[in-house]
Formats: structure tokens, sequence, C-alpha cells
């Protein structure tokens, strides 16, 4: 049986991508999980293509992440996906194993594409709205951006996993994101200029200290969705940190598990 290929056109902050596949469960992923998104077919150059298939790899096994330089290619690896980037990383060959493999490949492109431009960056982290600024809660699996973002409500979940910036000369704003875990997108697309950045710290009180410009950097590299392959890429993800903490103030929060943290925020 011949199978039909899916074109699916979404616009993600101000970038037209692109998805191509010949696989009804990938098509109904992408539908579905960029569906605020989707714009009509309209003839316009993709500033990301993304042909994604299925059929690749073995199950999940950890997180990493083989990631090199091939000539002109950019290649990742894992046990359930494998990516193919151009060096202009504006077309990607992905292929798959099954949905939470697609999920974080995706993620994978899409981080690399931004920190190629310069755009901005993906960081591990949930970003919540408040008053129309939003308030950045990072950390790593396990150190409560989940939790942070369920005791927000009824604030809108900008992002519960990874929170899409857009870093500039003038300053920092925050799109909806896409790559998500739990939640739906709301329909606020942004941008929303970014408040505060507080690196997450479970505690049995609730503080917001200040941390210095250089703990910020390191805190931001710490948790920013990249993988090593190109020492150029590299100064390029720490030059939009840098960039990030000159204009926005970080905190370690040290917080409860409830939602009286706010108190020490706003």
């Amino acid at each position: 049986m011949t199978r039909i290929k899916a074109k699916i056109e979404v616009d993600i902050a101000d970038h037209h991508v692109v998805f191509e596949t010949q696989s009804e469960w990938i098509a109904a992923y992408i539908r579905d999980k960029f569906a605020e998104l989707a714009v009509e077919a309209s003839g316009a150059e993709a500033d990301l293509y993304i042909a994604v298939e299925d059929g690749y790899g073995e199950a999940f096994v950890d997180y990493d992440v083989a990631a090199e330089r091939d000539g002109e290619r950019v290649i990742y690896t894992r046990t359930d996906y494998r990516i193919e980037l151009d060096s202009s990383y504006r077309t990607a060959q992905v292929g798959v194993y099954d949905d939470f493999a697609l999920k974080h490949a995706l993620v994978n492109v899409f981080s690399a594409f931004l920190t190629h431009r310069e755009w901005g960056l993906l960081v591990h982290s949930s970003c919540m709205l408040q008053s129309g600024r939003s308030y950045l809660f990072a950390g790593h699996s396990g150190a409560g951006k989940s939790t942070v973002a369920q005791l927000s409500y009824p604030r809108p979940i900008l992002s519960d996993e990874a929170t899409l910036l857009r870093i500039t000369e003038e300053g920092v704003q925050v799109y909806t994101s896409p790559f998500r875990s739990d939640t739906r997108m709301p329909e606020l697309k942004g941008p929303y200029p970014l408040a505060a950045v507080q690196f997450l710290r479970q505690s049995p009180e609730n503080r917001r200290v200040p941390v210095s410009k250089v703990e910020g950097v390191v805190g931001l590299m710490n948790r920013v969705f990249y993988w090593a392959h190109d020492p150029e890429e590299t100064r390029k993800v720490l030059r939009l940190c840098r960039k990030l903490i000159e204009h926005v103030p970080a905190y370690d929060l040290h917080f409860q598990k409830n939602d009286t943290f706010w108190e020490e925020i706003s």
C-alpha cells in the first residue's frame, strides 16, 4: 500500500516551519501538538524544513545524545532517534522509534536551529505569565518545574518543559512554547518580556536570593537544550546566555510545594 505524504506548516515564533512525513501517526502527532500554530499552506519558503519518518532504532535507553559534524552535515543520534542537519541548519532528516523519541528529536532540531542563527534559546524550564511579564523557572528533571507550573494556576503557562526565548541587544522575550510535557498551549502566543530567571531549589521555606552574573550564565548554560558538536556553536550558546543575563536578573528560588513562593516574586 502506498503511503501518502503529509505536509504540515506551522509558525513557531517568527519562524515558518514545514514538516513532511509519510507516517500517519507522526502526522497526527504534529497536527495535535502544533495545532495552535498551524497555518494554511502558502508556498512560502520554510525557515526550517523537517522530514520525519518512523522505523528507526530501538526503544529509549537513556538521554545520552551523540553529536558530531560530518563534513557538511551535523548528526545527532540516540538509541531511539537520529537527526541529520545540513550545514545551514535549515533542513533536517529525522528518524524516530516512537512518539517519545519524536518529542525529544523535535526539541533537538529546533534548539540547534535557534542557536545556529543566534536568534535565541530553548531552556529546560517552565515559564509563567504574570501581569504581562514572564517568569522563568529553570531546573533539570525532578527540580520542580512541573510542580511550579501546576502551583501557578491560574497564571497562563507559557512553557512547562522547554521555554522559547528570543534574545536580542534590546532585551529578552518569551514566546509560548509548543514543546510541552503535560499542558496544552494557551491561546496567548506572545512575545512577553522576561522579568526574571529563577533557579529552583526545593526547601522548607521560601526565599529568593540574587545570584551573580557568572552564576547566572553558568546556570543557564547547564539548562540549555544543546549538544556540543562544534566550538563555534558552543560559543554562540555562551554569547546568548551572557546577553540574557545582562538584561534579566537571576535568582536562586528556594520554595515550598505550595503557591506561596509567588509572594517572593511579585
